[in-house]
């Protein structure tokens, strides 16, 4: 991927719009981003990231501070990239959401955020893109418009996700030497993070997991065996020693032995289980034969005692016969009688009801006579037909009636619609008096208006400056801050720079230590040889087996150790200088950046700037909240204006509604008066006279029921008294007397049928019994009777005895089967446990086997966990490739290896060692340098990247940022690092280094510059 041009509008310290031209930058192959600590760097950095992948480069950073706060509150933040993938040219443009004001009214409304994404067609429709400041699209085929869109296709060209585009393009040193530095566990999460290992671990964790279950499968198959193998024993009833033969069986895993066994054991039970039901069957026989010569004894003596029963009851039916015959005859004329008598009832009954109609009648023609005597006289026998006549004159003075109703609810309503008349006239004056109260109160109001218009402007004039007075205050409180750090970094400069000169001195007192000892050490070394010599010996030094001389060793001798002591104590003091040193170098380069940062600001003379910004924000956030107030204030009091313009208006159009609904009411109620006087005639009122028409039709209604009751009832009488005498005459019955004789009471006639009913009943008894198998040949005397009695006695006898010995043998043959049944049962779970055991333990072995390889506990090769296997393999990696960039940097003086020694069952070490080439002494990473650290970790931070984009599918980065870490090389070795990088461009990289250090600047032709204003403001130049 390479960078061709960026453009930022709005973006974090930047107001405006900034533009960097990477294609330019790039010509050399290296560039420069500088600026003071704070200025926005890394703002840049973010940039990049935002419009790619729509979140900033740190991972705990918010993208909510990628909009800038001196953006204009109704203009978006844009920003705008073009670049370069093998699958072509593209420009992505994103802007971050942001609340805005509202278009009407107060408050704001949030801006969704938004995003776009073009492809350019050629590298000629290039220039015309990167002009479009618009977002037009000049010379380029849109291809994403959503959010989410847009991230697929950038995903889908770089080819990396954001995690491993910001470790492959922006590489942060710090971070590097902290990796080079971690130990085993710390470096693990690194690398498990880098290069999402976690599916190794959480393979790992899943075998544990299943070899766990496999031994509980095991020990759950073995328990099913041993429990399935106790109820075999107890179902069989094992003798003590089988039943130890079988368990030791079980124990050992020897199933086929077991099954045997068990095979024997069953087959013993089996054939005692056939033996017993072929004795219950020949028992069951014999039973049987018993029990048939025992029914035909219980038969016999049974018929003998029915057919007595039978001869009882013919003698008493013979008897009864008399009796019954009387009954039958009784029972017959009270059936004849009785439909008879019932008609006569109803005769008599017909011939009360018409004499008490008659005399109804002429009760309620006497009543009526006196009120309506003309309706009396349509009774007259000479009328043609008066219940009509009475019919028609209902009819009449119910319609009469009828037509008077809605005016007696007129008439009634008069009085009170005349009283609401008279109240409306009355509301009628009482708001018009109070519409011409509220015309002045309106014609007022204009001149109130304008005191609280100017009122605003003022207020509104004062606050106009709050914009820059924060700004300007902002700027203030940073020159205050920067001014009182940089007070206090002078004695931490003082303090580093007498820690530096106290840890010089003592490197240079620990060197001389050391000088001296080893001279005095040379000197005495003879002494040393001497104390070695023997007879006849050769001297190692001039090989003579002679010695006539030796030397003798001296007082103040030195030994070996003591040597090696000294050299240890020089080298921690060098150590401690360099430390020393480095921190007088970035405390001195924080005093310079504080005071570059405070300008001529002493702290008294920024507290005093801040007192003078302070009160001149205060002054115009209260005019602003003013002006706010008064604002409101307007606008209520406009709306109050405009609510009682409406409720005039309202008023007076109700005014002249009311007052002509007051007209046409009253014009209404003259002419419902007139109608009622017209309709009431002679009587006071129209519900007097309604109510005579409804007592008319009332009376009239009554007499013509009364007449037709009358001649239903005389009709009524003359057709039962001819039924009645039809039913006498056909029922043979001579006289109504005779009839009502004959009917039987009640009781009599119940008991009488009974008495009937029991005889028809007993004589049918009678004919089944004798027709019964066996009873009509039947002797039933008494001394039949005792031999059958007799012969019964005895067959009970053997019967019982059969059924005794046949219980008894169907017991023994039951357990027997019960036994045979349970122990096949318990046979058949036997052999399902025993295949069990055999399957899981199979698959168990192969689970175990894999999970031990996988987490260590194998005893075959190294006993590594996969995850760590992993992470060692992938580290040796990143070291192979580091090791190209650091032979480099270093002159092949430096090498990195992983430390290959184990730490302990299953936890081989991911420590870093570095190979010292000028010594061939391995060292660990906290003894280098500061120097040697940087560019030890920069290699590393290199070849990372490397197989990361590698993981990617070879995704190669044609722009490389690397941030920070040079301030701490010396000169020459910042000369070496700046010259190694720029081979990187070699290769076709463009490599941008993010640094605020001096010497940077002599060294690097092509430059960003970054700087912050008084106003907190940060403006953007370009060298190149």
């Amino acid at each position: 991927m390479k960078l061709h041009h960026l453009r930022m509008t709005g973006i974090g310290p930047f107001a405006g719009t900034v533009e960097i031209d990477f294609a330019a930058l790039g010509a050399s192959g290296t560039f420069l981003l500088e600026g003071p600590t704070g200025s926005g760097k890394s703002t840049i950095l973010d940039a990049i990231v935002y419009a790619l992948y729509g979140q900033v480069a740190g991972s705990a950073t918010s993208a909510d501070r990628i909009r800038s706060q001196f953006a204009a509150p109704t203009e978006p933040s844009i920003v705008d990239l073009v670049f370069e993938t093998p699958s072509g040219l593209h420009r992505v443009r994103r802007s971050p959401e942001f609340q805005r004001p509202k278009l009407r009214g107060t408050g704001t409304t949030k801006e969704q955020a938004k995003a776009l994404m073009w492809r350019i067609g050629s590298p000629q429709a290039l220039p015309a893109a990167i002009a479009d400041t618009a977002g037009a699209g000049d010379g380029s085929e849109v291809i994403a418009s959503r959010i989410d869109e847009v991230g697929r296709e950038v995903q889908r060209a770089v080819g990396l996700t954001r995690e491993q585009f910001t470790q492959t393009v922006l590489l942060p040193q710090n971070e590097f030497a902290r990796f080079l530095r971690a130990g085993t566990g710390e470096r693990q999460q690194v690398l498990q993070r880098v290069f999402g290992t976690e599916t190794y671990a959480a393979v790992e964790k899943q075998l544990e997991e299943m070899r766990k279950q496999a031994k509980r499968q095991v020990d759950a198959a073995q328990q099913t065996l041993g429990t399935a193998l106790a109820r075999f024993t107890e179902a069989v009833a094992l003798e003590d020693e089988d039943s130890a033969a079988l368990t030791e069986h079980a124990a050992a895993l020897r199933l086929e032995s077991l099954a045997a066994a068990a095979d024997a054991q069953l087959a013993q039970v089996t054939a005692r289980a056939t033996e017993t039901a072929a004795g219950s069957a020949a028992a069951q026989e014999v039973e049987q034969t018993a029990r048939t010569a025992a029914e035909a004894a219980r038969t016999a003596r049974t018929r003998i005692d029915r057919r007595r029963a039978l001869d009882q009851l013919a003698t008493r039916l013979e008897t009864e016969q008399p009796e019954v015959t009387k009954a039958s005859a009784a029972l017959e004329r009270d059936e004849t009688a009785r439909p008879v008598v019932e008609v006569l009832r109803r005769r008599d009954t017909a011939a009360q009801a018409a004499s008490a109609a008659i005399e109804a009648l002429a009760a309620r023609a006497e009543e009526t006579r006196p009120a309506h005597p003309d309706l009396v006289d349509l009774l007259a026998e000479q009328a043609e037909d008066p219940a009509a006549a009475l019919a028609a004159a209902a009819d009449e003075a119910t319609g009469a009636a009828g037509a008077l109703k809605d005016l007696v609810d007129l008439e009634t309503a008069l009085p009170e619609r005349e009283k609401q008349l008279d109240a409306r006239r009355e509301a009628l004056t009482a708001r018009e008096e109070q519409l011409a109260a509220l015309t002045g109160r309106i014609e007022e109001r204009p001149a109130a208006r304008g005191a609280l218009v100017t009122a605003r402007e003022e207020a509104r004039t004062a606050a106009s400056g709050l914009a820059e007075a924060r700004l300007a205050l902002a700027a203030a409180q940073d020159v205050l801050k920067a001014a009182t750090a940089a007070d206090a970094q002078v004695k931490a400069v003082a303090k580093a720079k007498e820690a530096a000169e106290v840890s010089l001195r003592a490197a240079r007192t620990r060197a001389e230590e050391e000088a001296t000892l080893r001279r005095r050490r040379f000197a005495g070394i003879a002494a040393e040889l001497a104390a070695d010599l023997e007879d006849e010996a050769a001297c190692p030094v001039c090989g003579s087996h002679e010695h006539p001389h030796p030397a003798d060793p001296s007082e103040d001798a030195v030994s070996p150790e003591q040597v090696e002591a000294a050299e240890t104590a020089r080298r921690a003091a060098e150590q401690a200088q360099a430390a020393d040193a480095q921190a007088l170098a970035l405390a001195e380069r924080e005093l310079a950046a504080l005071r570059e940062d405070a300008g001529d600001h002493t702290p008294d003379t920024a507290h005093a700037e801040v007192g003078t910004r302070t009160a001149a924000v205060t002054a115009a956030t209260t005019a602003a909240a003013r002006a706010d107030e008064l604002e409101t204030q307007l606008n209520a009091f406009d709306a109050e204006t405009e609510k009682a313009t409406r409720a005039k208006e309202a008023l007076a159009l109700d005014i002249t509604r009311e007052r002509t609904g007051i007209d046409e009411t009253g014009r209404t109620l003259a002419a419902d008066r007139t109608r009622i006087d017209e309709a009431r005639g002679e009587d006071g009122s129209i519900a007097e006279r309604r109510r005579g028409h409804t007592a008319r039709a009332r009376a009239a209604t009554a007499l013509r029921e009364a007449l037709r009751s009358r001649v239903q009832a005389e009709s009524s009488a003359a057709e039962l008294a001819a039924e009645a005498d039809r039913a006498l005459a056909a029922s043979g019955l001579a006289t109504a007397e005779t009839a009502r004789a004959a009917v039987l009471p009640a009781p009599e006639r119940t008991r009488l049928q009974k008495q009937v009913q029991t005889r028809a009943v007993d004589e049918t008894r009678l004919a089944d019994g004798l027709a019964e198998d066996g009873i009509a040949d039947t002797v039933a005397t008494d001394e039949a009777r005792e031999q059958a009695e007799a012969s019964l006695v005895a067959a009970g006898e053997r019967l019982t005895a059969a059924q005794t010995a046949a219980r008894e043998a169907a017991g023994l043959a039951a357990r027997s089967a019960g036994v045979a049944q349970r122990a096949g049962s318990a046979r058949e779970a036997l052999r399902t446990g025993s295949e069990q055991v055999r399957a899981v333990g199979e698959d168990a072995g192969v689970v175990v086997r894999v999970a031990d390889l996988a987490t260590g506990r194998s005893a075959d090769g190294e006993r590594v966990q996969l995850s760590t296997y992993v992470l060692m393999w992938r580290l040796d990696a990143v070291i192979d490739a580091a090791n190209a960039r650091l032979a480099l940097f270093s002159g092949s003086e430096l090498e990195l290896q992983r430390d290959r020694g184990a730490r302990g069952a299953r936890k081989t070490g991911l420590d870093l060692l570095v190979l010292d080439r000028r010594t061939d002494q391995v060292r660990v990473p906290e003894t280098l340098s500061g120097g040697e650290t940087f560019f030890v970790s920069l290699a590393l931070a290199l070849g990372l990247a490397d197989i990361v984009m590698g993981e990617a599918g070879g995704v190669q980065m044609e722009t490389l940022f690397i941030d920070e870490g040079f301030g701490s090389l010396d000169p020459e070795t910042l000369e070496t690092v700046v010259r190694e990088i720029g081979r990187l461009a070699e290769s076709g990289r463009t490599v941008g280094i993010v640094s605020h250090v001096g010497d940077m600047k002599s060294q690097i032709a092509e430059q960003i510059h970054v700087r912050r204003g008084a106003d907190a403001r940060s403006t953007l130049t370009v060298t190149a």
